[in-house]
């Protein structure tokens, strides 16, 4: 079982401490651990204010000499290749050094920008579909045609983050859906809530821009049974090219979560009855 980050939004952060971090986690787990890297703020603005808690270090468009930073730090660190002898940063090392395969990068994107700094660096790319569904397509070939060979990824790679929810029936997903829609309807509207029951989100009246906005997250979300999920899950990886998919479940208590993810793997046959 390989773990790691959904995404660490490295405007936020120090390349270097990043590195010292997962540097650590690939010690204890060698060749087990995945760096997700993301160029978003990853939450609402007022919250990347907070975590950035004074003058922004690192504006956006700097984000791909932080990640090719990271990587530098990361092959200094387990032996691969050190610093050249004129950077600025040589003798500066991510500890632990050690000769492990470190962290398997990955870039994410949900769009074009994320798609040509993955093929400019040699990453692996993981598009976040859950995000943005329009373009998705546009964005995996950029990502192809631009691809650059690297020794850790010699040949593109993609994932897709899906968000899926399945249930025992169509209506019962539909209905266990509305939660996660309403969330995010009132969190893309600046009016973030906490997370709502199936019934308090369809009780609730939506404006017409949230309706218009409730129909961009429906789309961009695959629920249904398991028959009709893996149907559609199928069909977007096979558009795409993907190599796999990293599905996210979100529901408003714990046991239908468990129950959609045990669905799911069911109807790849990966469940433990079906192996």
């Amino acid at each position: 079982m390989r773990i790691g980050s959904g995404g660490v939004m490295l405007t936020h952060y120090s390349p270097l401490k990043v590195a010292e971090q997962f540097r650590m986690l690939d010690v204890l787990t060698p060749g087990r651990i995945d760096l997700g890297l993301g160029r978003a703020p990853g939450t609402d603005q007022m919250t990347a204010r907070a975590l950035q808690a004074g003058p922004q270090p690192f504006p956006i468009d700097a984000f791909p000499s932080q990640a090719f930073l990271l990587r530098q730090f990361l092959d200094d660190a387990a032996g691969r290749e050190p610093l050249p002898e004129d950077h600025p940063y040589r003798g500066i090392h991510a500890m632990p050094r050690a000769p492990t395969p470190g962290p398997e990068l990955w870039m994410l994107g949900s769009g074009i920008h994320g798609a040509v700094y993955a093929a400019e660096l040699g990453l692996p790319f993981s598009h976040a579909h859950f995000i943005s569904s329009d373009g998705s397509e546009d964005a995996v070939k950029e990502y192809r045609d631009r691809f650059k060979p690297s020794p850790a990824c010699p040949a593109p790679r993609v994932s897709l983050g899906v968000a899926a929810l399945v249930a025992e029936t169509a209506e019962e997903a539909e209905r266990l859906s509305a939660s996660r829609n309403l969330w995010v309807v009132r969190l893309l509207s600046g009016r973030p809530i906490p997370f709502p029951s199936p019934e308090e989100a369809l009780s609730q009246p939506l404006s017409p821009q949230e309706e218009k906005l409730l129909a961009s997250v429906v789309k961009r979300s695959i629920v249904g049974t398991k028959d009709q999920v893996r149907e559609r899950l199928s069909a977007l990886a096979e558009a795409h090219g993907a190599d796999e998919l990293v599905v996210v479940t979100i529901t408003y208590d714990f046991a239908s979560r468990l129950r959609s993810y045990e669905l799911l793997a069911e109807a790849f046959g990966l469940s433990a009855t079906g192996q």
